[in-house]
């Protein structure tokens, strides 16, 4: 290797390092503030010395963008300390502003996701001691002769339908809270508007607000080792967009401190967010990390923690969003009895479509009863999705309009 490319990989070591640790030091809690303002605050002046210490080519780059940087993290604390004193309108104002000055970073982040194969989730439901079998229908979203009984979470708002995704079985469990699970139905969604191509790249776009913790690191060493400086270069400027967009992603990965409370502080700027979402600024839903694991679970099973809001974008008096129903194959959902006597199908904790096993991916979770029995559930859905892509059975996933040239709005 060169004295260059040495030099470039001390520098790219070293900014890895800080980001990582920007990413693992921040206190996701904030029970040591008495208003939220206050521990936003905080965190901007922990970014900022952060800022300070990346080299080389990030430092020029990020150094570039400081303005950016200086108009994002105050309008965020502006945008809550307005909310809290119940100017809503400037609020918002104050926040897209904020949005408007990392839209192309959003924009760019989101080009990074998959444009080939299948990109799928999973929705989950608890069946109460009133209701019937769920069928197709009762896995979209609230149809709008109902919006009356929408509740606000951390992104959606009272009356707007919303459909929540979770990249694995085991993510909607938590999020669900536990439920038992001969209570626990869930569906596989596979994002798709095309039954004669069903690999089609046309996905809904969403503006990703996950973190990058650790997954710079083996890209920028392959591409400098292979002298690749193409590659390479995207790969730091990768690095830069996530560095800019951490505030807004912080911002919007708070734990709740009172989680039943009827006003959440911590919702403000991920409702924000979520608001932002349209036809205009191009996108679909928003892609971000569950807040309902930590500790040592986290890192182990981060990319199986991932979870879709998709809010209904073409408003009906009646039914389900058409442009939602002409993009998102679904699945009748299914019980884990039904899955007793499958066989987990997975290498390195990922079945061969790409669902994650994750009593394969924490081995602390591989004795655990109800893990292995969602993780069955996991791979009942893999062998639909073959079927779905290699034998083109369209008769277990379906939209439910019918596919896009088919189905008649209502």
């Amino acid at each position: 290797m060169e004295v260059s490319n040495i030099q470039n990989f001390d520098l790219d070591a070293k900014n890895i390092a800080i980001y990582n640790s920007l990413v693992q030091n921040t206190k996701y809690y904030w029970t040591d503030y008495d208003l939220l303002p206050e521990y936003l605050q905080q965190r901007f002046e922990d970014y900022n010395r952060y800022v300070h210490a990346f080299a080389g080519y990030v430092k020029r780059r990020v150094q570039e963008n400081k303005d950016l940087i200086f108009c994002l993290f105050p309008k965020i604390i502006e945008t809550v300390s307005l909310y809290l004193r119940g100017k809503i309108s400037q609020s918002y104002k104050s926040m897209e502003t904020a949005l408007e000055s990392v839209n192309d970073l959003l924009f760019q982040k989101s080009t990074r996701r998959p444009t080939s194969g299948v990109e799928f989730g999973f929705k989950a439901r608890i069946q109460n001691d009133k209701e019937e079998l769920f069928s197709r229908t009762d896995m979209f979203h609230i149809p709008f002769e109902k919006r009356h009984l929408v509740k606000d979470q951390r992104y959606s708002i009272h009356g707007v339908p919303s459909i929540y995704l979770g990249k694995s079985i085991y993510d909607c469990y938590l999020e669900l809270g536990k439920p038992p699970l001969d209570t626990f139905w869930v569906s596989l969604f596979i994002f798709t508007q095309d039954k004669n191509d069903v690999l089609s790249p046309q996905h809904l776009r969403l503006a990703d607000l996950t973190f990058a913790d650790k997954s710079h690191d083996i890209p920028l060493i392959l591409n400098s080792v292979k002298n690749d400086d193409v590659e390479y270069k995207h790969t730091l400027d990768r690095l830069v967009d996530d560095i800019l967009l951490w505030p807004l992603i912080m911002a919007c990965s708070i734990v709740c401190k009172h989680p039943e409370a009827s006003f959440k502080q911590e919702y403000i700027i991920p409702q924000m967010v979520y608001q932002f979402c349209n036809h205009t600024n191009g996108f679909s839903g928003i892609r971000y990390y569950s807040t309902k694991v930590g500790g040592i679970d986290r890192g182990k099973i981060r990319n199986a923690m991932i979870n879709l809001a998709l809010p209904a974008q073409d408003v009906k008096r009646s039914g389900f969003c058409p442009r939602l129903a002409g993009h998102l194959a679904l699945t009748e959902p299914i019980n884990v009895r039904k899955c007793d006597y499958v066989q987990i199908d997975a290498k390195y904790g990922w079945t061969p479509n790409g669902i994650p096993i994750v009593s394969r991916l924490n081995s602390d979770l591989q004795q655990n009863e109800t893990v292995v029995a969602l993780d069955k559930m996991s791979s009942y859905f893999d062998h639909l999705m073959t079927k779905f892509i290699k034998q083109h059975d369209l008769n277990l996933l379906q939209p439910l309009y019918g596919w896009k040239e088919e189905r008649v709005d209502k």
